[in-house]
């Protein structure tokens, strides 16, 4: 069976703000190389790791809550992470010049010497999602290459209306199983609608340098609208 490997993980952020959400643009890459083994059977990618640790205090409700989990595990179809189950389909469309509208992130195919695989090496004109992320397979496992795989995501507070004041804690560990290969980053938020949007605090780093202190507030459940997982229904194409 051929062998993946995490080449390299690189991330980026950005502020990012809207008439009614507060946030960031957090982008991670995933470079991984796939080595065939002669008259073998494709192996696939290993699974994404997208660990979350949300810490949530409501001030003005005086409480607070946390919730941990692999968000990949937990919902993979969400709008932040399915661009991982359809990453074939995608570096696909992608080579045909026709990345699929409103999918959040990246997959390209590259060769191994990392440039952008033409649509010709893999069969011009398919239609069908499952035989272009079977395209996608029998290129890599005939030559081997790089899956460039970027998952964007969002993490963002609406902005806060009546008394609401809010601050909250989002500790990231990224990565793919079996891979020692990690991001770690953090994003802080302060809002508080009884100040100017000036007076918010916004803060993203790579790392973990932010203490969480919620006081002597009371912990609660973390919302069923977090916490409850969601069974995954792939399309045509689509994987774990």
């Amino acid at each position: 069976m051929g062998t993946w490997t995490l080449e390299r993980l690189t991330t980026e952020f950005s502020d990012y703000d809207t008439s009614e959400l507060f946030g960031t643009n957090f982008k991670a890459r995933f470079w991984l190389a796939y080595t065939p083994t002669a008259f073998d059977r494709f192996a696939e990618t290993p699974r994404l790791d997208w660990h979350e640790l949300i810490l949530m205090k409501e001030h003005h409700n005086n409480q607070w809550w946390e919730f941990e989990t692999n968000m990949y595990e937990h919902n993979p179809l969400s709008n932040t992470l399915k661009v991982w189950p359809g990453r074939y389909v995608i570096a696909y469309d992608t080579a045909a010049g026709e990345p699929p509208f409103g999918v959040k992130g990246r997959s390209e195919l590259l060769d191994r010497g990392g440039m952008r695989v033409a649509i010709d090496k893999l069969g011009a004109g398919i239609s069908d999602n499952a035989q272009k992320a079977d395209a996608v397979r029998s290129y890599l496992k005939k030559h081997g290459g790089i899956l460039m795989i970027e998952v964007h995501d969002i993490p963002s507070i609406n902005k806060p209306t009546g008394n609401q004041h809010k601050e909250r804690l989002l500790k990231f560990n990224v990565g793919v199983a079996g891979s020692v290969l990690r991001a770690q980053a953090e994003q802080y938020l302060v809002v508080n609608h009884a100040q100017p949007k000036a007076a918010w605090t916004r803060r993203f780093s790579n790392g973990w340098p932010t203490a969480w202190n919620p006081g002597a507030a009371p912990k609660v459940a973390a919302p069923a609208s977090v916490s409850n997982p969601r069974d995954p229904v792939f399309a045509a194409g689509e994987c774990w």
